[in-house]
């Protein structure tokens, strides 16, 4: 077996380590093997349908807004769109 050695920074250490915990890899390498077959088996494969690439991004949004977001306070909607 080939042995890999990199390094991460460590903002997505942080981000693997909970997904470690949460999802019940027992190592590092465990979650970077799983991490590698997910992503050739999923990299080249089409999606189903438009639905479900619809579904897929708008999920990956809300991810992203939610954790760029967490814990901050928006200003209403109608300050938001004052100037429009």
């Amino acid at each position: 077996m080939a042995i890999v050695n990199f390094s991460i920074p460590k903002t997505l250490e942080k981000r693997i380590d909970a997904v470690i915990n949460k999802k019940g890899f027992a190592t590092k390498a465990e979650f970077f093997r799983f991490s590698a077959l997910y992503f050739m088996d999923v990299a080249d494969k089409p999606f189903a349908n438009e639905d479900t690439r619809f579904h897929y991004l708008v999920e990956t949004i809300r991810h992203e807004v939610t954790q760029q977001l967490k814990g901050k306070q928006l200003p209403s909607t109608r300050k938001r769109l004052a100037d429009i």
